[in-house]
C-alpha cells in the first residue's frame, strides 16, 4: 500500500501540485471577512469546470450519458450548495458594498472537490480500462456535476442577497 500511494504522488503532474497550492490560497483568501467580487466568484468554479469537461469530452466514449448526467447533477449540486451556503455564509452591507462574513464553508468545498477530482483521475490511471464504461463515464460525470453545482448554489444565494439588499438600501 505505501508504495502504491508514494507511486501515486511521485507520478503526479507538478501543475496538479500548483494548482492545490492556488486552490488552498484562494480557498483561504474568500474564506475570510471580505467584500463579494461576482466575477471573482467564477474563477474556481471554472477551474473545476475546465478540469472535468476537459476530461470527459476529450476522453470518454459515452459523451451524450456524460453530459446528461453533468447537466443533471450541476442541478442538484446546485441545490445542496444553496442551502448550505444559506445555512452558514452571512453577509452584511458597509459602506454600500456587500461583504461576506468569515466562513470556511468554501475552502470545505473547494478541498473536497479537489480531493474527489484528483482521486477519479488517480482511479482512471490505476484502470485505465474505466475510460471505456459507461458507469464508470456516468459516475466521473455525475461527481464532476455535482462539484461544480455547489459553487454555484453558493454564487446564486450570494446574488440572492446582494439583490435583497441593494433593494433595502433603496427602500430606505
Amino acid at each position: 500500500m505505501y508504495t502504491l500511494t508514494k507511486e501515486v504522488f511521485l507520478r503526479t503532474p507538478i501543475w496538479v501540485w500548483i494548482l492545490l497550492f492556488i486552490l488552498i490560497k484562494r480557498g483561504i483568501a474568500i474564506s475570510q471577512e471580505r467584500p463579494v467580487h461576482f466575477t471573482k466568484m467564477f474563477l474556481v468554479p471554472g477551474i473545476f469546470m475546465i478540469w472535468g469537461l476537459d476530461k470527459i469530452i476529450t476522453d470518454f466514449p459515452h459523451i451524450i450519458d456524460c453530459m446528461t448526467s453533468y447537466v443533471i447533477f450541476i442541478l442538484i449540486g446546485g441545490l445542496i450548495g444553496y442551502s448550505l451556503y444559506k445555512r452558514y455564509q452571512m453577509f452584511f452591507m458597509k459602506d454600500g458594498i456587500m461583504f461576506r462574513t468569515k466562513c470556511y464553508l468554501p475552502l470545505i468545498v473547494i478541498l473536497i472537490n479537489f480531493a474527489v477530482k484528483y482521486l477519479l483521475n488517480v482511479f482512471l490511471e490505476i484502470s485505465p480500462t474505466s475510460i471505456n464504461d459507461i458507469i464508470f463515464n456516468i459516475v466521473y460525470s455525475s461527481i464532476n456535476g455535482l462539484s461544480v453545482g455547489l459553487f454555484f448554489g453558493g454564487i446564486l444565494y450570494t446574488y440572492q442577497i446582494q439583490s435583497k439588499l441593494d433593494r433595502s438600501i433603496l427602500e430606505s
